[in-house]
């Protein structure tokens, strides 16, 4: 209130209890003349001391009271004289244009920077995962060159061992009625006492279950070992020799294998010599 008061802008109801309060109060008193000597301080410290020309003009209006033209003195012009508030004025407007442009400037140029930078980011993570598949597909085909080569080594021996005069190969038929067209072969080498077991078309077993081959000897079955599907079935499996076997069967096991055979669950069979 009381700054309102020492500016002018105090209402009248405010100057009245401001005015009644510094009759009561020397502190209020005290209060408001110091505003009023901080005022005067500070328009005295902001203050320009005007044109010697603008005073002699002010008397020269004042003298002639309401003269239209007035002729300023030394023989200067409205047109020739520039008042300093007006030109610092005129000068803050031009610095604040220039800045205001200069921001804009700025903040295009980062958001055209920040949107390169996106799409620049984008386009190395992009050619890093190509390059990343890539690489996973060129180890892949490494890891399956590697397998290739062992499978043809593979069946190069499994062919020098088949040329053996002793070789005796057993193949073996559907077993029951309700899986018809199922055939499995087992190559026997006595001399080597080796066994090998192709698959042709077996269907593939649950993931708790697997095949597994048994030699049968004197009507007793001996397990010949469990093997697998899929890549495995397209090449010879390595299986266990059973001296003096008479027949070959494959029965579908739980995973593992298990001690004696499941007859119900019996896929293929096949005689030896038959």
């Amino acid at each position: 209130m009381i700054e309102s008061y020492v500016v002018g802008l105090a209402t009248d109801q405010e100057a009245r209890e401001l005015e009644t309060a510094m009759a009561q109060s020397p502190e209020v008193k005290a209060a408001v003349g110091a505003a009023q000597l901080d005022m005067e301080r500070y328009v005295q410290f902001f203050s320009i001391a005007p044109p010697e020309s603008v005073k002699e003009r002010i008397f020269q209006r004042l003298t002639t009271d309401g003269a239209e033209s007035i002729v300023p003195a030394g023989g200067a012009t409205d047109e020739a004289y520039s008042y300093p508030e007006e030109e610092v004025v005129k000068e803050k407007r031009m610095v604040g244009a220039v800045w205001q442009y200069i921001a804009a400037a700025a903040i295009i140029g980062l958001i055209a920077s920040i949107y390169f930078n996106y799409n620049y980011r984008n386009t190395i993570n992009e050619w890093e995962n190509k390059y990343q598949a890539l690489l996973f597909d060129q180890e892949k085909m490494v890891a399956q060159q590697g397998v290739h080569q062992t499978k043809m080594q593979e069946a190069e021996q499994m062919l020098e061992r088949l040329r053996q005069s002793d070789l005796k190969m057993v193949r073996m038929y559907t077993a029951s009625k309700t899986r018809p067209g199922l055939l499995a072969t087992v190559y026997m080498i006595p001399r080597s006492e080796d066994a090998y077991l192709t698959v042709s078309n077996l269907p593939e077993p649950p993931a708790d279950q697997q095949y597994q081959l048994w030699g049968i000897v004197n009507n007793k079955p001996v397990d010949a070992g469990v093997f697998d599907m899929g890549d495995a079935t397209k090449g010879f499996q390595k299986v266990k020799y059973v001296p003096g076997a008479q027949l070959y069967a494959v029965t579908l096991e739980k995973k593992g294998g298990s001690p004696t055979p499941t007859l119900t669950a019996m896929y293929v069979a096949g005689r030896v010599g038959g």
